[in-house]
């Protein structure tokens, strides 16, 4: 019994301690849980020059990629294609890859309609229509990133 009291004692003389300010006015009075501040221009607050400099950077960077592997893209897609070559061959080649519409590296910020979600090894995919994608994050952005297609 002793033992739980001293226990009981101990915790709530911490609570007590980790959630009051004595205040050094006179008179002497008891504040509990004084106001938060935060000291701008710190490089971790949100408001401050290198915090808005390192964000600014991480969003020109990112969408100065997605827009190059856009008309990458593009450009790939409105190529001519090579003339047809005739192959007779006695038995099929072995299945290829299916070939993703978007490159693989592509970082997009939501994926298209009609995605379904695939657990493979303990890794979340979504395939949407033979594309897979995984999530990551870029900074404090949910972001999907285009990948080959994972092996069961």
């Amino acid at each position: 019994m002793k033992t739980i009291l001293k226990t009981l004692v101990i915790v709530c003389s911490l609570v007590f301690m980790f959630g009051v300010d004595f205040v050094g006015e006179i008179p002497s009075s008891v504040v509990f849980v004084r106001e938060a501040e935060a000291i701008i221009g710190l490089p971790f607050t949100p408001l401050s020059v290198a915090g808005v400099a390192r964000r600014t950077t991480r969003r020109v960077v990112a969408t100065e990629a997605a827009v190059a592997t856009t008309e990458a893209a593009a450009a790939s897609a409105s190529a001519k294609p090579p003339p047809p070559t005739v192959v007779v061959v006695k038995e099929p080649p072995p299945a290829a890859p299916a070939a993703s519409a978007v490159p693989i590296g592509t970082v997009v910020h939501a994926l298209p309609a009609g995605c379904t979600s695939v657990a493979v090894s303990g890794a979340n995919y979504s395939d949407c229509g033979g594309t897979f994608y995984k999530a990551a994050f870029q900074g404090n952005n949910l972001v999907y990133v285009v990948v080959q297609k994972p092996m069961k």
